[in-house]
């Protein structure tokens, strides 16, 4: 019988194909599940202190900033006339409705406006609220649709 040798004289052998492989199936995994959506705007918080290391009174309170998750344009006849709402308050017309939701989107936030016409509304009226937003700065202006079993949203 023969005893097995201690040394080996051949090389280990390395093979880098699959290697190479698996880092780049890592690497396609974490490219497609990475996020490539912007980052949030910090908007400014009432614990935020103010310029000049707080030397202000403590009556002067840091302004309040409403945070808008989106931006509701409700649309409907009444007493012959057409109210155009903006988040519940009522705007009188299409510039007013134009300039409140410039103010917002001033604030640095870009929330969806949509725009929600009850069925009696003609359509010049829902598109010139769309019109108005549009030209107020928004990016995403949405429609309403809704089924026709549903009941529309009560005021």
């Amino acid at each position: 019988m023969r005893s097995p040798s201690v040394s080996r004289a051949q090389p280990l052998e390395v093979k880098m194909t699959p290697m190479i492989d698996v880092v780049f199936l890592l690497l396609v995994f974490f490219i497609w599940t990475s996020s490539f959506e912007l980052p949030e705007f910090d908007l400014p918080g009432s614990i935020a202190e103010m310029p000049g290391g707080g030397a202000e009174s403590a009556s002067e309170s840091p302004l309040q900033v409403e945070i808008f998750d989106e931006i509701v344009i409700r649309l409907w006849i009444e007493d012959g006339g057409i109210v155009r709402q903006i988040n519940g308050q009522t705007v009188d017309d299409d510039a007013e409705l134009r300039r409140r939701i410039s103010e917002i989107l001033a604030l640095g936030v870009q929330p969806p406006v949509i725009v929600d016409p009850d069925d009696a509304v003609i359509m010049q009226v829902a598109i010139g609220a769309y019109d108005a937003a549009r030209a107020a700065g928004a990016d995403r202006v949405l429609f309403t649709a809704r089924d026709s079993d549903v009941p529309p949203v009560s005021r």
